[in-house]
Parts: C-alpha cells; sequence; structure tokens
C-alpha cells in the first residue's frame, strides 16, 4: 500500500494554489507496528508540513511588509539570506529578505533592514520556547532535550545547553516583565472590598524554604524558599526564589495570587514553617489573610522533644512519664488551636526539663548529694 499526503495552501484572497506532494509512504500489513503511522513517518510528515506552511506564511507578511508605511513605496531589494526557524515540527529553512531604506525615511543606521526580524526576533517558535521550559522544570536539560527529540521532529537545540540557553531566555523574559517591588499591596479601603463580588472560595498557600549548597563555593549555602498556591476552584500554581538575592520577592507571591484570581475580600491562609524570612514575605500582601503554623513543622519539632523525654525516661522514669504526658497535652492543644494554654503547656514542659537537668548535673558532680534520682546516683557510683 502506497500513501501520499497532498497539502493545498489557499491565499487570503481566496485563490487556491496546486496541490503538494509532503509525504509518501510504503506501509505493509504483516505486524501490529506496521498499522498506522510510525514515529519516523510523523516526523517525516509534519516536517514537510511546517516547511511549506512557513514558506507560505512568510512569503505573505513579507510581501505585505514590502512597502514603505510612510509614503506606501514599495522598497527595493538587496536579496535575501538563509535562517533557520526553530519550531515543535522540524526546523525550517526560511529565507529573510533584505530591504533597503526609503528615501523619505530621514533615520541613521543602516542602509537596508530586514523585516522579518520583526515577526521572529529570537527565530524561536514561543510554543517551543514554553514546551522546553515547562519540562526542563520537571527533569533535567538533558533529560527534557531527549524526550523532545524522541517524539518530535526537532534537530537543532535538542541537546541539554541549547535547552538551557531557551530556558533562561524565557526567565530573563520573564523577569523584565515583572513590575516593582512594593512593601504593601493592600490597597483601597475595607468599605470598597465589601462591593466586590464574593469569591468562589479560600486560597491556600504553603510556603517552605531550604538550604541548597553553592555549586561554586561548597562552604556556602543559600536559602531557597518554595511555595504552591492552590485555590479551591482553579489549577495550583508554583513559586520559587532565592532568598537574598531575588529582589523581588512580594511581588513574585502577589503575581502569583492575582493570575489566580485574588480579590481584596478573598480568604488567604499562608501554612509556614513559622520562620522569620518567610512571615516578612507574607506580610501585608492582601487584607483576608492569616498565617498558620502549619502541622507537618509541628510535629517536627514536637518529634525532637520526645526523644528528649524518652531519653529523661531511660533514667528517671516518672521524670520522663510527666514530660511525655506534658508533651501529649501540649499536642492536643495545638491541634484544636488553643494556643494560650498550648504555650503555657509548652513552658512548663520546659521548667520541668530544666529542673530534670539541674538535678542531673547536681548528681553527677556529687552522688552523695542525690536523693531523688536514684538510678542516676547508682550509674555514677558505677563509673
Amino acid at each position: 500500500m502506497r500513501v501520499r499526503v497532498l497539502l493545498q495552501i489557499i491565499g487570503d484572497e481566496g485563490a487556491a494554489g496546486d496541490a503538494m506532494e509532503v509525504a509518501a509512504f510504503e506501509k505493509r500489513t504483516e505486524r501490529p507496528e506496521d498499522l498506522g503511522l510510525s514515529i519516523a513517518d510523523g516526523k517525516a510528515l509534519m516536517t514537510a508540513v511546517q516547511q511549506l506552511v512557513v514558506n507560505a506564511q512568510v512569503t505573505s507578511w513579507t510581501e505585505q511588509h514590502r512597502w514603505c508605511a510612510a509614503c506606501g513605496a514599495r522598497r527595493r531589494s538587496k536579496g535575501s539570506h538563509p535562517v533557520v526557524f526553530l519550531t515543535l515540527y522540524g526546523d525550517v529553512q526560511i529565507a529573510s529578505p533584505r530591504l533597503y531604506r526609503c528615501p523619505c525615511e530621514n533615520i541613521e543606521g543602516p542602509a537596508t533592514v530586514s523585516p522579518l526580524r520583526n515577526l521572529l526576533p529570537d527565530y524561536v517558535a514561543p510554543e517551543r520556547l514554553y514546551l522546553e521550559a515547562r519540562w526542563a522544570s520537571l527533569v533535567p536539560y538533558a533529560a527534557a532535550a531527549g524526550l523532545l527529540a524522541d517524539i518530535l521532529p526537532i534537530t537543532a537545540g535538542a541537546n541539554a545547553t541549547t535547552l538551557r540557553e531557551h530556558v533562561l531566555h524565557v526567565a530573563e523574559r520573564a523577569e523584565a516583565e515583572l513590575a516593582e517591588e512594593r512593601p504593601c499591596f493592600i490597597d483601597g479601603c475595607p468599605a470598597d472590598w465589601a462591593k466586590l463580588p464574593i469569591p468562589e472560595g479560600r486560597i491556600a498557600v504553603g510556603l517552605d524554604g531550604g538550604y541548597v549548597r553553592d555549586w561554586e563555593d561548597r562552604k556556602t549555602n543559600f536559602e531557597v524558599i518554595v511555595g504552591r498556591s492552590v485555590p479551591e476552584d482553579r489549577d495550583a500554581r508554583y513559586l520559587g526564589l532565592v532568598h537574598g538575592y531575588d529582589t523581588k520577592p512580594k511581588r513574585r507571591l502577589f503575581d502569583v495570587l492575582t493570575s489566580q484570581g485574588l480579590q481584596a475580600n478573598q480568604d488567604v491562609t499562608f501554612l509556614t514553617d513559622g520562620g522569620e524570612e518567610i512571615r516578612a514575605l507574607t506580610e501585608l500582601v492582601t487584607p483576608e489573610s492569616e498565617h498558620v503554623l502549619d502541622w507537618f513543622h509541628i510535629t517536627m519539632r514536637v518529634t525532637v522533644l520526645e526523644q528528649y523525654a524518652r531519653g529523661v525516661a531511660h533514667h528517671d522514669e516518672a521524670a520522663g512519664a510527666r514530660l511525655l504526658e506534658e508533651l501529649e497535652r501540649s499536642k492536643w492543644l495545638l491541634w484544636h488551636g488553643n494556643q494560650h494554654r498550648a504555650q503555657e503547656a509548652i513552658e512548663l514542659w520546659k521548667t520541668m526539663w530544666m529542673g530534670w537537668r539541674s538535678t542531673t548535673r547536681t548528681c553527677t558532680s556529687s552522688p552523695s548529694r542525690c536523693t531523688n534520682s536514684p538510678s542516676i546516683s547508682g550509674r555514677t557510683r558505677e563509673a
């Protein structure tokens, strides 16, 4: 079986061009993998179609911009030079014409211009930049380049170095579009906020920080803050910045929330580890917000205290049991949101712990003076 794929392009005026053969395949039906188009067939078909479509569009666009915008005169041509337009469906070879400037243009500079540079400043399709940046955010550059080359007819730039350059270019453009930083993003008054439509739902934002070792200076670490904003009715968005290096951290957080439809009267819950840097990041971003210490980081700290208490129980069972009991009481109060009583319980636990430590030190320095901790005094005598 022979399969021929024909392409016919119809211009803006309605004139239809001749049908052109873009691909031809010899197909057999002997194995399951013979059915339909293979990956190689699909790549060849997409490359051929993309080449013809892009060339037709570029020819039409350059012809429309051949005329001077000021006087309408047709500008003379100085020839053309080949360029490569990187797309998701192949690397397209196109001719970029050079035109002489019109005599009516009193502009200093070169005598010729390339109009195609206005349409394709970087000669990379925006969809390709988007997909490269998206995949590179999920897997390493080399893996992302390999995946693109596996399923798409990409030849030039299918390597980690080129992919990294494209992603950095997208990041620089996004940074340039970021507005100025502000210490406070709360505008207007509560009376105006009450007139706004009722929000769709609450937005929960989880933020956490961690230290990463510097690649160049192995003895230096820097703090990375990452987060996830999850509205009730929209897709989640992610946030990442380097504390101390990023000059617009609040603006970055505010823009993420704004992209999810943030209103001044909308409830926003920030779940963090309680660090000062993260708390400062969330302050004065939106009026109807609350800051909550998430349970994961609470239990991390409680687990450390529990290990201390179990260590005490190993030497003094009664004192360790009291510490564990008070710790469980603190956890129960924290879980039920009783902040003041939980703080009192934690202070009591701290007092009990410090009292046991002072008794332990006394017993260690003078075993004969220890009367309320026989296990420790016995251990000291044996030593």
